[in-house]
């Protein structure tokens, strides 16, 4: 069952001098608001009453929890920043990393909700985060083989994935699945029977993605099912794949934060049991939107991501504001995380260094370097040489001949000064010289 999510968003401005307007993008403004970002994680992180330390997905309250705590990481780690409590988050994944007897409970991770069951929802992240970081060789990390041995023991026969093994796959969960397997092992054969669970059904008339493969789809889990097929498939193209980009890109409201949450009853003991615990998935579809459409194969949708790009930009403030949690004041880490993701993607633009500016255009981007970055874009444009008569009457003398020669000779005709006889005599010497010539200039410039 999706619930959408109801509450009003205060869009936090920037200064006149620093907004990202139409489809310019400031880089200098998107690191600013990347580092801002991670200060929100520096401040907010919390020591366990045991082993290490993290946070938790409200980040006011003060005990962590294993899935946000590896988001906390992860976000360091992607951005290339450097974090003071790194080993002790990493010490604190390692404590709750489950150990049983039981293969389908072995070397997962569970949430605080799942009655202490390993899941995907977190032990996908966390096995994600540790390939990120290539954490498998230290010895105070948690072990990554037994995380990538319970991925693939709790598959589900349809090749897509549950919560665990035996609950009905989900679009999301298989996708949080498939980009923790495409970082450990991407030729792993589960690998394959996922995204042919992902894309079987997908069709040009029917290219999105929703919460299960009967829902309508949203463009939360179309942008999610995109980007895990650009990690699990790189360089894939072919009409399905691009007519879901196109149907992301017509759907998306680019002043919109598609913001819901999708939840969803788990039931360990099967169908005809009780429904033991219920999961809630956090999901904001701008943010994925624009992971996306960068890696659209056909070339990034310039104007559409920049409109999206400045939406995103102008509500990711670390403000009580911008927390997008429906109780007041409890920043949600779900919320910053997904914004950071997509800036971190932005971050990592070609060609486009720290302070530059890109300008998205239809059909190219245009990247002004950080030291021109006060000029207008015009000004960049190389100049149109000024026009030299000499050197075009030295290129066409024998053209210009034989113009002269015919107005002059029709100017005799009408003046009565000879006839046509007489015109037409004089005028085939000159044209003759000048087909001559052009043929051999033509010869010249081909060789």
């Amino acid at each position: 069952m999706n619930t959408p999510l109801n509450q009003q968003r205060q869009r936090t401005e920037q200064p006149p001098n620093t907004r990202s307007t139409g489809d310019r993008l400031d880089m200098a403004l998107l690191h600013r608001t990347l580092d801002e970002s991670l200060d929100v994680l520096r401040d907010t992180y919390a020591p366990a009453n045991g082993t290490g330390g993290g946070w938790y997905h409200e980040l006011a309250r003060p005990e962590p929890g294993a899935t946000a705590t590896a988001l906390g990481l992860l976000a360091f780690t992607a951005a290339g920043r450097p974090f003071e409590h790194f080993d002790a988050g990493l010490a604190f994944l390692a404590a709750r990393q489950v150990e049983s007897s039981d293969p389908l409970r072995d070397g997962g991770w569970a949430t605080k909700t799942s009655l202490g069951m390993p899941v995907v929802e977190a032990t996908a992240w966390i096995a994600r985060f540790l390939a990120i970081a290539r954490c498998d060789l230290r010895p105070d990390a948690p072990d990554l083989r037994r995380a990538y041995g319970w991925l693939l023991r709790n598959q589900n026969t349809d090749g897509g994935w549950g919560s665990l093994r035996g609950a009905p796959s989900r679009t999301w969960l298989t996708c949080l699945a498939l980009r923790a397997l495409a970082r450990l092992n991407p030729y792993d054969p589960a690998v394959e029977r996922g995204v042919e669970w992902l894309t079987g059904d997908r069709t040009a008339l029917r290219p999105g993605w929703g919460s299960t493969p009967a829902a309508a789809p949203t463009v939360a889990h179309t942008a999610f099912a995109l980007v895990t097929l650009a990690e699990a498939r790189p360089g894939q193209e072919d009409d399905r794949l691009l007519a879901a980009y196109d149907w992301l890109a017509a759907h998306l409201d680019p002043t919109d934060d598609h913001t819901w949450i999708e939840t969803y009853d788990v039931m360990p003991h099967g169908p005809i049991a009780a429904p033991i615990w219920r999961m809630a998935l956090w999901h904001y579809g701008l943010p994925l939107a624009v992971t996306a459409l960068v890696h659209d194969p056909r070339g990034v949708p310039g104007p559409l991501l920049g409109r999206a790009v400045r939406t995103l930009l102008a509500t990711a403030a670390p403000t009580p504001s911008w927390s997008g949690y429906p109780v007041d004041g409890r920043t949600s880490l779900w919320t910053l995380w997904w914004r950071l993701d997509a800036l971190i993607e932005l971050a990592r633009m070609p060609l486009a260094r720290a302070r530059d500016v890109l300008h998205w255009l239809p059909d190219a981007t245009v990247v002004q370097r950080a030291h021109a970055r006060d000029r207008p874009l015009p000004a960049l444009l190389p100049a149109r040489p000024r026009p030299d008569p000499v050197r075009f009457v030295k290129r066409y003398w024998s053209s210009l001949l034989l113009a002269s020669v015919v107005i002059g000779g029709l100017g005799g005709v009408e003046g009565h000064a000879w006839g046509w006889r007489d015109f037409w005599l004089s005028v085939i010497i000159p044209m003759a010289m000048t087909t001559g010539h052009e043929s051999l200039r033509r010869r010249k410039a081909k060789q």
